[in-house]
């Protein structure tokens, strides 16, 4: 029964959970961490959930697993990278073409300078998902991640307005 189970589950989740992660990653990067994210959650061994409330829980979980794997990413990309700063590493960083696609450089600058709340907001709006999905991933009220996102938005609208003013003081320098 849970075997069965967290095959649907991982069925599932697994997309949703690479899509989230997509939006900071890389995706072979990403499709490794969300593999890690549902290797973990299965070897946590949580019981089958019985209703609707369960199953929200374990998706919230989830989603919090996810946000760790992340974090330890992220911590790595910065370590190699202030190796990389200080000279003793020489490695060339992975080329995503695609990303650059979705994401334009300027705004990828942007959002690398908001806050950690809202850089999550946005990395969650650019990867696809709605309010409510974001609601649900970061545990809080469909309201709340409303609100989040509106100042999150008008935050990384000021912090363009910002990036274009440098450029533009750059250029006629």
């Amino acid at each position: 029964m849970r075997d069965a189970f967290y095959v649907e589950f991982f069925t599932d989740m697994f997309p949703k959970v690479h899509r989230f992660i997509r939006a900071r990653f890389p995706s072979g990067l990403a499709e490794d961490l969300a593999s890690e994210t549902m290797l973990t959650v299965w070897r946590k061994r949580v019981p089958v959930p019985s209703d609707d409330v369960g199953l929200r829980q374990l998706r919230t979980l989830t989603y919090k697993i996810a946000l760790g794997h992340i974090s330890n990413a992220e911590r790595k990309r910065a370590r190699e990278s202030d190796v990389l700063h200080q000279g003793m590493l020489r490695v060339t960083p992975e080329a995503d073409p695609t990303y650059e696609a979705v994401v334009p450089v300027v705004l990828a600058e942007a959002v690398a300078r908001l806050d950690s709340n809202d850089r999550q907001g946005v990395h969650l709006m650019i990867a696809g998902f709605r309010t409510a999905e974001i609601a649900v991933i970061l545990g809080i009220s469909e309201k709340a991640a409303s609100m989040r996102l509106a100042r999150a938005r008008k935050r990384l609208g000021r912090r363009l307005v910002e990036g274009e003013k440098n450029v533009a003081d750059d250029a006629s320098a």
